[in-house]
């Protein structure tokens, strides 16, 4: 019985295992954090092995991945290895923002059809704990972190999207080069009967040499017709390469934000790409609300509005978010540090932004970015509680509190999902105290 070593016990690693048990793999599971140095479980645990499968958190200077590759035993990443039992056909999204958002849009649009849709990855629900069950008939949308993209052989998906790019996790790649090299690892393995979906109004994604890669290539856009989706005049619009069809009103997006009607135009254009007809498409998008986490309504409080957007882990995002909101606000920002400075958050001198809360492991960060560009009422707190409460007393009826941290949560919680369920139940905890 061939032994594989699983690291890390989170989401990835405990579906990764049980799926490996489920193929009749003797597998050992450890976690990441462990330090083993020169000890004898260390030695143990490489008699025999034939595999090492790593979430997506474990960095690959694990010495437990570097002991491997000295081996030469083969190191991949749980959605490596699960994506080599799926069987059904496959869209695989990423991009710096809008992932979550776009990946749950998608596996809606498909929803109710003949197909059965599942939607996993980095989305919450690991890859392999849905493989076994597809079909050939079936369809499943993987929400692709750069993470897992680092530690890809074979993954290739029917339809890969890449949304955009901007500054993230430099401190895992250590260079912007090496983190837009990962993010068009989705494309490297597809052939020209596959397809790619990119974003034609991000410079980044159009700076690098898109002759590298093999499959039709499609593009979504805001502002320019092309082929693919593209809105002109409020308008969305599907061409083929040959004709151009209409596909809806752009009213018919609920979602909040330019930035989201080109995740729509991206979800759409996929849903088409993958034989889901247009008016289909048409009927479930009113339907849409968006995904948990990502610029959410949590409630109304004398007046207060208050928004979940602890999914944005970076600064493009938050700035995203800031740009989305339409009345004063007062936002909360800081977390763990990914290795950059916080000056583009306030270059554009928000006219709408009165308040900013600071507080975790960022926080000098962000209060040296704010002075050194000149924003005023910049709080410093030292709880999470803390922050929502000043933010609340800070406002006024008619403004909003916005959660949308432009950090990673892992000085104070074990992801940003933890972080936005305890900003939703303070805020439901204020609430009943009204």
């Amino acid at each position: 019985m061939e032994k594989i070593l699983v690291i890390g016990k989170g989401i990835s690693g405990k579906g990764a295992s049980k799926l490996l048990k489920d193929l009749g793999f003797r597998t050992y599971v450890v976690d990441d954090k462990k330090k083993f140095g020169f000890s004898y479980l260390k030695q143990k645990l490489f008699d025999g092995l034939s595999m090492v499968v790593v979430s997506p958190g474990v960095e690959l200077s694990h010495e437990l991945v570097v002991e491997a590759k000295k081996r030469g035993i083969e190191v991949v990443g749980e959605l490596e290895f699960a994506s080599r039992y799926l069987v059904s056909d496959n869209i695989a999204i990423t991009g710096t923002n809008g992932k979550t958002t776009t990946t749950s849009l998608v596996g809606h649009l498909l929803s109710g059809g003949q197909r059965t849709v599942r939607v996993a990855g980095n989305i919450g629900k690991a890859l392999s704990t849905v493989v076994l069950d597809s079909t050939m008939l079936d369809i499943t949308v993987i929400e692709v972190s750069s993470f897992q993209l680092e530690t890809i052989c074979y993954f290739k998906p029917k339809i890969a999207c890449l949304l955009n790019i901007s500054e993230d996790h430099l401190n895992r790649h250590k260079t912007m080069e090496n983190y837009i090299k990962t993010k068009f690892r989705i494309f490297e393995n597809q052939e020209p009967y596959d397809k790619a979906i990119l974003n034609l109004d991000d410079p980044i994604i159009m700076g690098q040499d898109l002759t590298a890669i093999k499959s039709e290539v499609f593009f979504f856009s805001l502002k320019t017709e092309c082929k693919g989706c593209y809105l002109k005049d409020g308008k969305i619009y599907f061409n083929d390469g040959n004709q151009t069809k209409f596909v809806m009103d752009e009213s018919l997006i609920a979602l909040k934000g330019k930035h989201n009607i080109a995740n729509a135009l991206a979800g759409i254009l996929a849903s088409i790409l993958i034989g889901e007809t247009i008016e289909n498409i048409c009927l479930r998008m009113p339907s849409f609300k968006g995904a948990k986490h990502r610029l959410e309504y949590v409630a109304e409080i004398n007046g207060v509005t208050f928004i979940n957007d602890s999914k944005a882990t970076n600064i493009s995002s938050t700035i995203v978010a800031m740009q989305a909101m339409t009345e004063h606000f007062s936002i909360i920002l800081g977390g763990s540090d990914k290795g950059y400075e916080f000056d583009k958050l306030f270059e554009d001198k928000n006219p709408l932004l009165k308040n900013v809360i600071v507080l975790g492991e960022t926080k000098q960060k962000i209060l040296d970015s704010a002075g050194r560009q000149g924003v005023s009422n910049v709080y410093e707190v030292k709880s999470f509680k803390d922050a929502v409460n000043l933010a609340y007393e800070l406002s006024e009826s008619g403004e909003t509190v916005l959660l949308s941290p432009a950090c990673a949560s892992f000085d104070m919680f074990t992801s940003y999902e933890q972080r936005g369920d305890v900003f939703c139940n303070i805020v439901r905890g204020l609430k009943d105290k009204t």
